[in-house]
């Protein structure tokens, strides 16, 4: 019996520390339940906090992206104004290199013809029959309707003279003898309208 007794007084025994060692396990327990309670707690506030400020940035980009997608449109429509008017301008700018083209061929002709006309004159100098004089009146001619109302009233009237001259034509000789000793040539009279041709 002793020997149930000693097993008994050693099982309460060891019953006895079991029970302290539990009530030290459920104290650290309740000690880190109470500590995590305040740490949940902290978190919670913390992530609430983190929730608030993360739905204030999201609504502060969702007003960002509405006004950039705003002026993303209005850049559309600029960059399709510009596009209009760069096109209208290209087509502005095309129609001026045609003018340009043309005035610019219109003055080459004109020059052309105004070296013709001098270097006509120039040779009724030397040359003075009837077919010289006439070639550098249809040179002279031309060089008047090319310069058009850019001559003066002056310079018009210089030039109307010069075309209205016509040598008179001698009539046939019946006689025999020094024919081109007879011939009446024509004077030259034009230093005026080569000097305005110069001009």
């Amino acid at each position: 019996i002793e020997r149930v007794i000693g097993l008994l007084q050693d099982l309460g025994k060891k019953a006895e520390q079991e029970g302290k060692d539990e009530e030290v396990l459920y104290t650290k327990f309740e000690y880190w339940c109470a500590n995590s309670k305040k740490s949940l707690h902290k978190a919670i506030a913390e992530e609430k906090d983190t929730v608030e400020r993360l739905q204030d940035e999201i609504s502060s980009h969702e007003k960002t992206i509405e006004v950039l997608t705003k002026e993303m449109a209005d850049l559309t429509d600029e960059i399709a104004e510009l596009g209009a008017a760069g096109e209208k301008a290209q087509a502005e700018r095309d129609e001026a290199a045609a003018l340009y083209k043309e005035n610019s061929d219109a003055h080459t002709a004109t020059i052309q013809a105004v070296d013709q006309a001098v270097a006509a004159l120039e040779k009724s100098r030397s040359e003075t029959d009837s077919a010289t004089l006439n070639l550098s009146q249809q040179k002279v001619r031309k060089v008047l309707e090319l310069l058009g109302m850019k001559v003066s009233e002056t310079q018009r009237g210089t030039f109307e003279v010069f075309l209205a001259y016509e040598p008179k034509e001698r009539p046939d000789t019946k006689a025999a003898g020094d024919y081109e000793g007879h011939v009446k040539k024509y004077s030259f009279k034009s230093d005026s309208v080569i000097e305005l041709l110069k001009e």
